[in-house]
């Protein structure tokens, strides 16, 4: 589920880290956080809670349930249920639980919404380029037309908690879905937990349950892809019961010789995105700024259902 490699410090970013700033908060409120390594990036939790063990829980509460959405939809686990579903295409259907069956609904729907610029079946796309199997040299034609193929022909299934891939060459890819999700999922469990005030940040995707004690939101700054390292940002925002992320070709590359190919694919063409160099958007839900955000990239204009939006061009 890795689709970009950011690296964070301590609330200071490299590269293209998206970082909250720490807020000032009451003597009555208590600041937790937690900083670990899940979905193959770094997570930063906080939370205000009544107290410090509160906080630590909710924190461990939330990493759980972003590893068990990461158990269910990743691509480098053979046992997932989307390592399944791939498996089963073009043969059965599949049974599919609450999590493989909301991220499908939903990456449909934001398929159609975009004309194709989102689309989890880019998976073909992904392995002849070299992102999921080491390659020494770049894709010949026939393999660009044949994964292209594959993406414009795939077709996914879905009635009830039934789901089918009828097509043998249909694989999906959750890289630009499954860490919203899973954000949301685990701001979900913080809120049933009573918290009403969470920040979770995995490696540029974040989501936002209120705001800092005092404060309009949850301050953060969006880094400039030009100019790296602590400081170097474009312009800051704040998020309050919302979602940003960010998608760019900067970050997770392959090279063949003097080719740098960066890893958002272009459906259409079977070529990285060359629309734009970043883009950030705002949105309700972590689920939908990892998905437009991609769509952006791709598109090079602003995708329907994106509150905020923020570009870097080539």
């Amino acid at each position: 589920m890795n689709r970009r490699r950011f690296v964070t410090t301590m609330c200071a970013g490299i590269g293209g880290v998206f970082v909250p700033r720490l807020p000032r908060w009451r003597a009555d409120d208590v600041f937790v956080e937690r900083w670990s390594w899940v979905m193959g990036q770094p997570v930063h939790v906080m939370v205000f809670a009544s107290s410090e063990q509160e906080g630590l829980d909710a924190c461990a509460a939330a990493l759980a349930e972003l590893r068990r959405v990461e158990r269910r939809l990743t691509l480098f686990d053979a046992a997932s249920d989307l390592c399944e579903l791939n498996r089963r295409a073009g043969r059965k259907p599949m049974r599919v639980d609450r999590d493989l069956g909301a991220v499908l609904g939903h990456a449909g729907a934001f398929r159609r919404a975009t004309g194709g610029a989102f689309d989890v079946a880019v998976e073909p796309l992904m392995r002849v380029w070299g992102f999921h199997e080491p390659r020494t040299r770049a894709p010949t034609a026939a393999e660009l037309a044949e994964a292209r193929e594959a993406v414009r022909a795939a077709v996914v299934e879905l009635d009830g908690d039934v789901a089918r891939l009828p097509g043998a060459q249909t694989q999906l890819d959750f890289g630009a879905i499954g860490v919203g999700y899973g954000i949301d999922r685990a701001l979900e469990v913080l809120r049933a937990r009573g918290l009403r005030r969470a920040f979770i940040d995995v490696s540029g995707d974040m989501g936002a349950v209120g705001a800092p004690p005092g404060e309009p939101g949850w301050l953060v700054e969006i880094a400039d892809p030009d100019r790296t390292g602590v400081g170097r940002t474009l312009l800051a925002t704040r998020l309050r019961d919302a979602a940003l992320a960010t998608a760019a070709n900067t970050e997770s590359i392959v090279r063949y010789g003097s080719l740098v190919v960066g890893h958002v694919m272009d459906p259409g063409t079977g070529q990285p995105a060359r629309a734009l160099q970043q883009a950030s958007v705002v949105t309700r839900t972590a689920m939908a700024a990892d998905a437009l955000s991609t769509a952006m990239l791709v598109m090079g204009r602003r995708p329907a259902g994106v509150l905020r939006a923020y570009s870097v061009r080539l």
